[in-house]
């Protein structure tokens, strides 16, 4: 007998993956039996949200009894401020990912295609297949960087999105200038080029590395999108606000799709005097490049590769199946995120914690990677 999922639900979602979110770190101590666990799973910022922003939530509550500004416009005021973009080229979202579902549903009829290439952000194929729409993913280069070659050649009439991470999560590759050039030059006239800079003000920190600048491209191309958060350098991951930097027809477009009052009153404020928290941001920058080079430098061992990445967190190809070392580190108490979901079963992320929790980190790697 058939149950009612089967009968009922539409086939594009029975078969979507279902997204695997980590336990607390209370939930696996308590099941563990361990204390003082540390998570390097999530690509949070270990310094914590901007000092700025939290300064600037209490005065806030008061006015938790109204709705947000659906509009977002002080928000937008002050992005457009700092970026030095057009008021009516920004739309703000429940987070980054927000807009990128937003995207697929505004932009793309039933036949278009969505490209990226393999071992994305999850986030480029689930948002395709949420909506029903047809997800295309290049083969990547060896080092498991985006092959320019292989996505263009994957550029099909029905191509309309193309979703590239600069750096890319969870493999911390970028896509350089010239070869984000060549893409937008073999793009059909009707689709748009989405550069997700989640991890962008953190890329900043390594200037001598040539990659894309999002904003730069899409002030001289109208077909490029950029997405970015607050949830990454600023810390406001728990609050949940991104933004769009877009053309104004796709701005409008996203306008028509999005839920009202989708981002907190809470959230907007918090953004507004995060933006200004150039300290933080700085600091936090710096402290994980220095915790990348770290990384790079003493995890060793045998068969063991890991990646150079310029966002906060490092990809560690384990040299066999990744998820023994998940459990022997788990149970020495470092939890980090196994990447068999995004066809990467040798590797785990490993994100940058506090200066206290990095020596741990690295140290257990070392001797659960030594076990063999």
């Amino acid at each position: 007998m058939s149950s009612w999922f089967d009968d009922s639900t539409p086939r594009h979602v029975r078969t979507l993956d279902v997204y695997q979110p980590g336990k607390p770190i209370e939930e696996l101590e308590r099941e563990l039996g361990i204390t003082g666990a540390i998570k390097v799973a999530s690509n949070e910022n270990p310094l914590g949200a901007s000092p700025k922003a939290v300064a600037a939530l209490p005065a806030a509550l008061a006015q938790l009894h109204l709705y947000p500004d659906a509009g977002g416009f002080a928000v937008r005021r002050a992005l457009a401020s700092r970026l030095g973009v057009e008021l009516g080229s920004l739309a703000l979202g429940n987070g980054s990912n927000d807009l990128l579902y937003q995207l697929v549903l505004a932009t793309c009829e039933p036949t278009d295609e969505v490209l990226s290439h393999e071992y994305a952000f999850l986030s480029y194929r689930l948002s395709a297949q949420v909506a029903g729409r047809p997800f295309v993913a290049a083969k990547t280069t060896p080092d498991l960087a985006c092959d320019v070659d292989a996505l263009i050649a994957g550029i099909s009439p029905h191509t309309k999105l193309v979703v590239l991470g600069s750096p890319n999560n969870p493999t911390g590759s970028v896509v350089t200038k010239a070869q984000a050039e060549r893409i937008l030059a073999a793009l059909p006239p009707r689709a748009l080029l989405v550069i997700d800079e989640a991890y962008a003000e953190y890329a900043a920190a390594w200037s001598e590395i040539d990659h894309v600048d999002g904003l730069e491209l899409q002030k001289r191309d109208r077909r490029v999108v950029v997405l970015r958060t607050f949830s990454k350098i600023y810390g406001l991951a728990g609050i949940r606000i991104g933004f769009a930097v877009a053309d104004p027809a796709v701005v409008d477009v996203l306008g028509r799709v999005g839920r009202t009052f989708h981002v907190s009153s809470l959230a907007q404020v918090a953004a507004i005097a995060a933006l200004d928290d150039t300290e933080h941001v700085a600091a936090s920058a710096r402290h994980a490049r220095a915790w990348i080079e770290r990384m790079r430098a003493e995890v060793k061992a045998p068969g063991v590769r890991v990646f150079p990445s310029l966002a906060n967190f490092v990809l560690v190809d384990t040299g066999r199946p990744a998820g023994p070392v998940y459990d022997k580190l788990l149970r020495r108490g470092v939890i980090v995120r196994p990447m068999a979901m995004w066809g990467l079963p040798n590797a785990i992320r490993v994100s940058v914690g506090t200066d206290r929790e990095m020596p741990k980190v690295i140290a257990t790697l070392n001797e659960v990677l030594a076990d063999g």
